[in-house]
């Protein structure tokens, strides 16, 4: 094979796709072509009938020269007279008016007709005139033909054609070895008596040309009456005709096609003749095939020239392709140092400089990633390094409680017992999460022990369904806040710092309202905090921005765990007003 590609390769699907719609094309133009060959052919019957009737109307012409010579003799006055009048008087006169009135008008009237082609006779019933050949004959010598008595006594018929085939008119030695058509018209007087027959003869090879040099080789033309050939122009197998003529004359079309032939007909009902116009289509049909056949070979020739050229035109591409692919697939398996060497300044080649952009990328985004992993494990180990024993903590603390109760303080030793759980709480490593049932129970404790230290009375609210108390949420999301209510709350002079803290659904999310009424802050710090809350999150700082306010540290470290967690949408948010009350509202996804 020339080349060797991949079934479901992607260059086999782009030859395809361009293949398909050029070989529907080409269908489109052969059924184009096969309808301009039927159109040449249409064309062709055409043309052929435009020669077919001129040949018709030549036969037709010959046909109505009959009548009109029939019309010239008939309808002669003193041809009328003569044969009608039995009193001619003396010889003289009789001879004087046969020769220089009456033959004069035959003459005449054959005079423009070749030399036998067209002859005129009279068949006088008034025997009293004298039989003058070959023009004037006797009625009665046609005394035996049956025909002829048939058709003299049907009053209504003035005029008859007489076939080859039928009994010719006599005498017989006026004959001559050419066959003819006789057009028999009735003579009559003025006061309409049958004076006799005014016969006009037209050869029968004056009908049709019997000249072989006459026509074209492919033109065949002859006359048919059912169920023989009467006379062909040139030789032809009489026999075959015939039974072809039988099959198809009965269509109602006036030609048909048979065997690379076309045969176009006209029926003269006057001389009860078919003229049969025989042409061959052997050559049309050669030539309209070999047309097709070019036009194949060139469709053939194109389509496997477009799947050529498609095809060293796409490997072109799908080489570099591959290159790149093949270098994608060692990147990924663990080799990033390697970069695809295609600068051209095409499609590819900005392919391949985006990819080794992105490995450039994607390297140094594993390098950070490493460093950082590192410094937070050497963190750890710092952190494990100064760690206190949290039990040595909470059995110290327990240590002193039990001493703060012998000693019957008891409120200061249930201080000291909410401070030890609070330690427990945070010192905890178990998990990240809690639910709200115990965030709220951890700020009541921090509540219980910021008390012993003001001078202001503290007092706390809580607003929670049965139902949220089990909702999960991250640790540590509600003591910041709290500790940031009490801290700026002690600033203002008031006698008791109230806090509410409000837990409820609305659209679909779990809101947490923590309020005070401390000292609030003025409008554009408040602003500045918002902004900062619902800004984009910085991944790699693990501090709050630079710019932060003081106050904000523990918000923006809820903020940032919120939106961490959660996603970019959950952020906190602050309403305020200076020395009135803050409220800050917490919203999470409610599942």
């Amino acid at each position: 094979m020339l080349f060797k590609i991949k079934k479901n390769s992607i260059m086999v699907k782009m030859i395809t796709m361009y293949t398909i719609p050029f070989i529907l094309l080409s269908l489109i133009l052969i059924w184009n072509s096969q309808k301009s060959t039927q159109n040449i052919q249409d064309s062709f019957i055409s043309n052929m009938s435009h020669a077919f009737d001129q040949a018709s109307q030549e036969i037709q012409s010959r046909i109505d020269m009959t009548y009109d010579l029939t019309e010239i003799v008939s309808k002669n006055s003193k041809i009328i007279t003569f044969i009608g009048d039995p009193f001619l008087g003396d010889e003289a006169d009789f001879l004087s008016q046969y020769l220089d009135s009456v033959i004069p008008i035959i003459k005449y009237a054959t005079a423009f007709t070749e030399t036998d082609d067209y002859s005129i006779r009279i068949y006088m019933m008034n025997d009293q005139i004298p039989e003058s050949w070959p023009y004037f004959l006797h009625l009665k010598r046609q005394a035996s033909n049956a025909k002829l008595q048939a058709f003299i006594a049907q009053e209504n018929e003035t005029q008859m054609w007489l076939r080859p085939d039928d009994l010719q008119l006599g005498p017989s030695s006026l004959n001559s070895d050419r066959n003819k058509y006789t057009l028999l018209t009735k003579l009559y007087s003025p006061s309409r008596e049958l004076l006799g027959l005014v016969a006009v003869m037209v050869a029968e090879d004056r009908l049709l040309s019997t000249n072989e040099g006459a026509y074209p080789s492919d033109i065949t033309q002859f006359l048919y009456h059912e169920p023989n050939i009467t006379l062909a122009a040139t030789d032809v197998d009489e026999a075959a005709e015939a039974e072809i003529l039988q099959q198809h004359l009965t269509e109602s079309d006036a030609h048909f096609i048979y065997d690379q032939h076309l045969y176009l007909y006209r029926t003269f009902d006057a001389i009860q003749q078919t003229f049969v116009y025989k042409v061959s289509l052997e050559q049309l049909n050669q030539s309209i095939h070999k047309s097709m056949l070019n036009q194949l070979l060139l469709i053939i020739f194109s389509v496997m020239l477009l799947i050529v050229t498609c095809y060293f035109m796409f490997k072109t591409i799908f080489l570099r392709l591959n290159r790149i692919v093949s270098t994608m697939r060692k990147v990924i398996n663990g080799n990033p140092h390697l970069r695809i060497s295609d600068t051209k300044p095409d499609e590819l080649g900005q392919l391949a400089q985006d990819f080794n952009g992105l490995i450039e990328t994607n390297n140094h985004l594993i390098e950070s990633i490493v460093m950082k992993e590192r410094l937070r494990k050497e963190a750890q180990i710092q952190a494990l390094q100064y760690q206190i024993n949290p039990h040595f903590i909470y059995n110290t603390l327990d240590i002193f409680r039990m001493k703060l109760i012998k000693e019957r303080m008891f409120s200061t030793a249930d201080r000291m017992a909410d401070f030890g759980k609070i330690l427990r709480y945070n010192l905890s490593s178990n998990t990240l999460h809690t639910t709200l049932k115990e965030e709220i129970g951890l700020i009541r404790k921090y509540v219980s022990l910021q008390s012993l230290s003001s001078s202001q009375s503290i007092q706390l609210e809580v607003e929670i369904t049965e139902e949220l108390k089990s909702y999960p949420v991250i640790k540590f999301l509600l003591q910041p806040i709290v500790e940031n209510s009490i801290k700026y709350g002690k600033t203002v002079q008031k006698d008791s710092l109230q806090i509410q803290v409000r837990c409820y659904v609305l659209k679909q999310q779990v809101r947490v309202d923590i309020i005070d009424n401390g000292a609030g802050m003025s409008e554009e710090k408040l602003n500045m905090l918002n902004k900062h809350f619902q800004a984009p999150l910085h991944y790699e700082e693990s501090a709050p921005a630079p710019d932060a306010p003081e106050r904000s540290i523990g918000l923006y470290n809820i903020n940032s765990r919120l939106r961490l967690y959660y996603g970019e949408s959950y952020y906190i948010t602050i309403e305020s007003k200076k020395n009135d009350y803050t409220q800050v509202q917490i919203k999470l996804p409610y599942e």
